[in-house]
């Protein structure tokens, strides 16, 4: 887990380490940000650091029975709330405020975690406030949240705000390979989401595999000045597309390929994403001059905001087809 916190927020991470150490940590912070950038293995970690029974260089030592248990999300005191369906209840707050009466199994520190915290109902929200208007010592509450927007301000005013900033992109590829995502689909991942649970729930997803491969023959027909581009559309990208935001994500997928074109043909190899078609982006980069390559990138550009102005899918796809074979 320390690995992990190190590769996603190292500055949080020594941020908390001297905050701890110096025994100045507060009772109740909001961890703020997109998925996957990291907050619940933030809270455990920071947990882990309350609790460790052998802390190493600052840090936790990973290997102790309360470290394992912390983890496995078992240690008595570190309790953990998640929505109970679509909501957090009240029933679920007042059950936290019990255990926060209570003196600790391990030792007088309790740690509290409450994920998706915008999903807590107006009545467990205001049941909160009763703890954080009159904290316990050695009790420490961390919210987290997707959304700070829809917590309530009376509670979001009582809470430290930590943002937890997106993953930078080799982070975010070297954590999906670790997870078992081969480095190609990894590095494309990357770059098209920086949040860590939408990554892996793309990459089981049999759909975005067809994308790619959809996406990169409709790249290849524009390339070659093909008039079957248009027809593509038709033929195969439709069938294929239930909604604008599918559109959307398959011109996502098309500008990434013109953009390693773009790369190739300033010779800048390192920033391509797609590297298993790096002799196709070579070849095509010897017939076609720049301010073409950017010029037809506009062009997906221009038809991502004729979607948000819900201009007709096929008509925006087909358009850029033929702006893109002229």
């Amino acid at each position: 887990m320390t690995n992990t916190v190190l590769r996603q927020q190292p500055e949080l991470v020594e941020l908390f380490q001297h905050t701890i150490m110096e025994k100045r940590l507060g009772h109740a912070y909001l961890f703020e940000g997109s998925r996957g950038t990291g907050k619940q293995e933030m809270a455990r970690w920071i947990a882990q650091m309350l609790f460790c029974e052998d802390l190493q260089n600052n840090q936790p030592c990973q290997r102790c029975n309360h470290c394992h248990r912390i983890a496995a999300g078992e240690f008595p005191d570190v309790a953990e709330i998640l929505p109970d369906g679509q909501s957090i209840k009240v029933g679920q707050v007042r059950e936290l405020k019990s255990e926060l009466s209570k003196s600790g199994m391990e030792g007088s520190r309790k740690v509290y975690l409450i994920h998706d915290a915008e999903k807590m109902t107006i009545s467990a929200s205001n049941s909160l406030l009763t703890f954080l208007e009159e904290p316990q010592s050695d009790t420490y509450l961390i919210l987290m949240t997707t959304s700070k927007e829809n917590i309530l301000p009376t509670i979001r005013s009582r809470c430290q705000i930590v943002h937890f900033q997106t993953l930078n992109k080799q982070v975010l590829s070297e954590t999906l390979i670790a997870k078992g995502v081969q480095p190609e689909n990894a590095a494309l991942l990357a770059a098209i989401t920086n949040n860590q649970d939408e990554a892996l729930e793309l990459n089981q997803d049999e759909t975005f595999h067809e994308a790619k491969k959809k996406v990169w023959r409709w790249f290849q027909l524009m390339m070659a000045q093909d008039p079957q581009a248009f027809l593509f559309v038709q033929m195969d990208l439709m069938e294929a597309l239930k909604d604008k935001k599918d559109a959307q994500f398959y011109l996502d997928l098309l500008l990434l390929y013109y953009r390693d074109l773009l790369y190739t043909k300033y010779q800048n190899q390192q920033a391509v994403v797609n590297r298993k078609y790096m002799e196709t982006y070579e070849n095509l980069a010897v017939g076609i001059r720049h301010p073409e390559i950017t010029r037809q990138m506009e062009s997906i550009l221009n038809g991502k905001k004729r979607l948000d102005a819900n201009v007709q899918l096929q008509g925006v796809l087909e358009n850029i087809s033929l702006e893109n074979t002229l």
